[in-house]
């Protein structure tokens, strides 16, 4: 096994990303759940916010020393706006980008660094977004309380309730976590008690990513 020095590294804006992304890789198998995490599994960080994980997207890879190394953030902006912030950062450490991020996920390499090199923009790489709606689309289809929860959450709004438009999504989620049979659980903790489907599409998808990206056998 690794030490756990050795490990890659995946960045995430938060502790929410942080153990939602453990949990739901828990799901699939990948096993975040011992302590210290076996060294075969990339280290997931948490960087304390969109700035600091973008402003340092440089400086990680050209630390990485060979390793693999992934970025995590929301896309809660113009999604090309916010792919060519992080393209532009790849670029000035040797990774050849494409103009727009592919759907399934970016996956590349530095030759100078000799690392690999991925970018996941939540939800879906596709639309503008937030962990949480990478969360509402992993929610049971055709459930019920969702769209109560977006009616309640907008009515909420009209009678004063305090959270800006950019928390709009939290509040929705948010709410629809009250309402659950243990209320008001944090993202991971309902990923781990099944409040969510780990094998949408979705969540599919962003485990494929994650496990090309790392080399983790299917």
């Amino acid at each position: 096994m690794a030490s756990l020095d050795d490990r890659s590294t995946l960045h995430v804006e938060g502790k929410d990303d942080l153990y939602a992304i453990s949990n739901l890789l828990v799901r699939y198998g990948i096993d975040y759940d011992q302590n210290p995490w076996p060294g075969c599994y990339p280290e997931i960080k948490d960087i304390g916010g969109k700035d600091p994980l973008i402003d340092g997207i440089e400086t990680a890879v050209s630390v990485s020393n060979g390793r693999s190394i992934g970025f995590v953030l929301d896309a809660n902006s113009a999604l090309q706006d916010r792919w060519k912030a992080v393209s532009f950062r790849l670029n000035n450490v040797g990774v050849e980008v494409p103009d727009t991020i592919p759907p399934d996920g970016f996956i590349g390499e530095t030759p100078t660094f000799q690392a690999r090199v991925g970018v996941w923009l939540m939800p879906d790489n596709q639309r503008e977004g937030t962990l949480e709606c990478f969360l509402m689309d992993v929610i049971q289809e055709n459930d019920f309380l969702l769209p109560y929860a977006r009616e309640s959450t907008e009515h909420a709004r009209q009678l004063g309730a305090r959270f800006s438009e950019n928390d709009n999504n939290k509040a929705i989620l948010h709410t629809w976590l009250a309402w659950q049979e243990n209320p008001g659980l944090p993202y991971g903790s309902a990923i781990r008690t099944r409040y969510f489907r780990h094998d949408s599409p979705a969540a599919q998808s962003f485990v494929v990513w994650f496990r090309n990206l790392f080399n983790i056998d299917h």
